[in-house]
Order: C-alpha cells, then structure tokens, then sequence
C-alpha cells in the first residue's frame, strides 16, 4: 500500500528563465520612462509568500541577487528595456508611446566596447542565476 501522505503528481512549476525575461520585459513595457536601476522596492506584502512578487519588483530582486552595479544585471535590463521598447514600437495601439527612452542592444555593445556574444553570455548567465534564486527561495532551499 502507498503511503497515503505523499503527495503524487508532479512538482509545481518552477521559475525558468524564459519566465525571468517575460517579468522583466512585462516591468519595462508597463512603466516605459523606468532606468534599469530601481530606486526601492514595493512596499506592499503579498498574503501567500509563494505569490509571484510584482512586476517592478522584479527589477528589484534581480539587484538582490545579482548586485545593482553588476555586468549581468546590467546586460539583462538593458536586454529587457530594449524588447520592450521594441514591441512598444511595433503595437498599433501604443503608438502614442513611439518615443520610448532606451536604444537597442547594438547601441549600448558598441557603447560600451563588448561584443554581443559576451553580452548575450552575461544575459543569460544573469537570467539563470535569478531563476534558481527565486526557485531556491520558493522551496526554501539554499542556493
């Protein structure tokens, strides 16, 4: 017989960085004039602490866990800005919006003097880390 307190089914869903980029984007595109340092957190608690934290808190926690002045941190906002800027662009109803702040990710790597596979490598090395940060923390398990 089978132990009649295990729960079976599969494990609930965990954060993956497909989810990360989509949250950041979603923050970028809600609140377009936003720099990609946040100035403080909301203040505001959810009732369950396994609820997704909101939208601009995203690039709040992404300051936690990476460090506000990090290389990653900074490659992932600036990747994040610059999608939402585009879609902001090309979305027929927000075109009141076209002069969105921020360029394109070109810009800021010839900017900045990094090739774009090393920007792409600090992207997704940065949306990994917050990931399983945030899976860690749901679980309650250390990284």
């Amino acid at each position: 017989m089978a132990n009649p307190l295990r729960i079976e089914g599969p494990d609930p869903p965990a954060m993956t960085c497909a989810d990360v980029e989509r949250w950041l984007v979603a923050a970028f595109m809600a609140f377009t004039s936003s720099g990609i340092f946040s100035v403080r957190p909301n203040r505001l608690q959810p009732n369950d602490p396994q609820e997704m934290r909101a939208t601009f808190d995203w690039i709040v926690f992404s300051a936690e866990i990476l460090g506000a002045a990090s290389p990653e941190r900074i490659a992932l906002l600036t990747w994040a800005r610059a999608k939402a800027r585009r879609r902001i662009r090309r979305h027929r109803r927000l075109r009141l919006l076209r002069e969105v702040p921020g360029g394109t990710v070109t810009d800021y790597c010839a900017e900045v003097g990094v090739q774009r596979r090393t920007f792409d490598r600090r992207r997704k090395r940065a949306c990994h880390r917050l990931a399983d940060a945030w899976n860690a923390k749901v679980t309650g398990t250390p990284e």
